[in-house]
């Protein structure tokens, strides 16, 4: 075990409770080890260690992390991929599809979808792999291909490709798929109200209440 991951492994525990790990184990329905770190405790662990890396070293960190089963170590790799600091790469991209078939359930996918959305602007073509998860029998892959690209639901992006994405999941009856949806129609109907009426005119009445519920959440 390296220095870094030592050094933040030994922060975060000291950080955890018995009383939070029961807690985080049940809420998530993991069966990962849990350390029982709150967020705030967490995240000032993981910034403390990544000011004494490097770039390069961050990521090297964040890859060890996946080593230990522990939920914590996973959702501190992706808070460290977060940082600012760290930047779009062929490494990063290759370690988040290396790792993202394991991350079934939602906080470790969701945590890394900062470091996910970095790679995919900076080079939209890897949407051609992201479309290939699309069709993925794990509904956490299928899940991926929205949550992960949620930068191009923000103002000045084409949303088109993943919203025909979207279409093409609304009679799936996964509550995690639904609500993946609802969320990818709810962040662009704060700019672009009038294409989300328009999907959901189209498709609507094939939503879970889920989806419904989140897409209309913003509209008038």
């Amino acid at each position: 075990m390296s220095e870094a991951l030592q050094a933040l492994c030994a922060a975060l525990q000291a950080q955890g409770t018995a009383e939070r790990a029961d807690w985080d184990r049940q809420y998530h329905k993991s069966d990962l080890d849990h350390w029982g770190v709150k967020q705030p405790d967490l995240d000032k662990c993981v910034r403390a260690q990544a000011k004494l890396l490097s770039r390069e070293e961050i990521l090297t960190l964040a890859e060890a992390l996946w080593q230990p089963p522990v939920w914590d170590c996973r959702i501190a790799a992706g808070k460290l991929l977060a940082l600012p600091r760290v930047k779009a790469s062929d490494a990063l991209w290759k370690y988040l599809t290396r790792h993202l078939p394991e991350m079934t359930g939602w906080a470790v996918m969701d945590i890394h979808a900062k470091a996910a959305g970095k790679c995919l602007l900076a080079d939209p073509g890897l949407l051609d792999e992201v479309e290939e998860w699309t069709r993925e029998p794990s509904f956490w892959m299928r899940r991926a291909a929205l949550v992960l690209t949620l930068p191009f639901a923000a103002r000045g992006r084409d949303p088109e490709r993943i919203l025909g994405w979207a279409a093409g999941y609304v009679s799936d009856r996964e509550w995690f798929i639904q609500k993946a949806i609802g969320w990818w129609l709810r962040t662009l109907s704060k700019h672009n109200p009038a294409r989300v009426e328009e999907f959901l005119d189209a498709h609507g009445d094939q939503l879970m209440a889920v989806a419904r519920r989140e897409a209309t959440k913003y509209l008038a």
